[in-house]
């Protein structure tokens, strides 16, 4: 289980595979950032261009804990960081140019993206020479707000469903939280352990991490391009939109207990898997044998196993499943599947299961309230999509059957 709140701590998201050939080893000079010239070259901080584009701020600014930007450029030094603040997040960015996607989905998607940031704004290209550090971080800034807003139309909520002032975590004004989320993106495995290390209570890591910071009620996740051993940009985009759900849905109401783990993971894939990459987030158990060149293909694995009687884990089964050392790749993609299933049949339904698990009370014991919505979430299945777990298993192998594609 995740640990409570008063160890902000959330956990390492999961072991990665990828079904590519590893990136090129980095160069020793990483600076790019450092070199570019001083300020956004596309809005070039006019306020027109800015509100076109979403953006709020460069900083300096409030990051998290009563720390700012500039306590953060003084640990990591000084201009080796891009800062931008949007209506719900903050960011800072030191991931360098990156080239285009071979794939012609992956590249086709990156340019949608672009041409999404030229309609509002013409000064952007709307087909980048490159995919340089201001761009991607106009497209992570994108993302995120997109993210967010896809969110809040799930649970049905809006800015003013919560107070714009309040500083109680449950109350506040960003999905309930006080203020911002916030994503942090590293070229370097050390410059992220140097920042969870000294702005995240001393926490070991340099690959991928989400942290909830107590003071001020905020979430961060924190990713590192070099510690996610070879994913390329469309991967890390997949990634961060994989974990960034999980953080919203976690600080959803407050981040007082933790939803049942098949149940967001599922959610979490539901809308990462909407991204063209062929990279996965998924664990892979030692009692699994799983075809490495294939890994990706999720549709195609549930189909296959849904065929026979017992392949499939039962509903009970996957309920049961609480910690992430039990949770393998075929509780990963079932998880995704029932979620999908769900979704077909209505969307705003699966909100209000959100919003019924995140509304409950909270008690201050971590472990027993998990246990509770643990119990929660069958008899609320029932009562909003009038499934029980026998007949969630037995509808949702059907419809799998009937839907995914024989090959894909």
């Amino acid at each position: 289980m995740q640990p409570p709140i008063k160890r902000p701590l959330l956990y390492i998201l999961l072991t990665w595979f990828s079904v590519c050939v590893p990136l090129l080893a980095q160069k020793k000079d990483d600076d790019e950032i450092k070199k570019l010239k001083k300020g956004d070259p596309y809005t070039k901080e006019d306020p027109a261009a800015m509100k076109a584009l979403g953006v709020e701020g460069y900083g300096p600014f409030a990051w998290a804990d009563h720390y700012t930007t500039t306590d953060i450029d003084k640990v990591l030094g000084e201009g080796r960081m891009l800062w931008m603040e949007t209506e719900h997040f903050r960011l800072g960015f030191n991931l360098k140019t990156s080239p285009w996607p071979e794939d012609s989905k992956e590249r086709k998607a990156a340019v949608a993206e672009c041409k999404l940031l030229n309609k509002k704004w013409r000064k952007f290209p709307s087909k980048p020479r490159k995919l340089g550090p201001w761009v991607r971080v106009h497209l992570y800034a994108q993302r995120c707000e997109r993210a967010y807003a896809e969110f809040s139309e799930l649970v049905g909520m809006t800015d003013k469903t919560f107070s714009k002032d309040s500083k109680t975590v449950g109350k506040g004004r960003y999905l309930g939280l006080p203020d911002k989320f916030l994503l942090m993106m590293f070229q370097k495995k050390s410059d992220m352990s140097r920042y969870m290390s000294r702005f995240c209570d001393d926490t070991k890591a340099d690959d991928s991490m989400r942290y909830f910071h107590d003071k001020t009620g905020q979430m961060v996740l924190c990713i590192s391009q070099e510690g996610m051993e070879g994913f390329d940009a469309p991967g890390l985009h997949g990634h961060m939109m994989y974990a960034m759900w999980q953080n919203m849905l976690n600080g959803y109401r407050g981040y007082f207990y933790p939803l049942p783990l098949w149940f967001s993971t599922g959610i979490a894939h539901y809308y990462s898997r909407l991204i063209k990459t062929k990279y996965v987030n998924a664990r892979i158990s030692d009692t699994e044998s799983v075809d490495r060149d294939s890994q990706n293909k999720w549709a195609l694995k549930v189909l296959k196993r849904s065929k026979h009687e017992g392949a499939t884990l039962s509903f009970d089964q996957l309920t049961a499943l609480d910690d992430w050392d039990s949770f393998g790749f075929h509780a990963h993609t079932q998880s995704w599947s029932r979620i999908d299933y769900l979704m077909h049949l209505d969307k705003s339904k699966v909100g209000m299961m959100i919003d019924k698990l995140k509304s409950v009370p909270a008690s201050g014991n971590w472990d027993a309230q998990g246990k509770q919505l643990q119990k929660m979430l069958p008899k609320l299945l029932f009562n909003v999509f009038e499934l029980d777990g026998e007949t969630f298993d037995a509808n949702w192998r059907k419809w799998v059957l009937k839907t995914y594609p024989k090959r894909k």
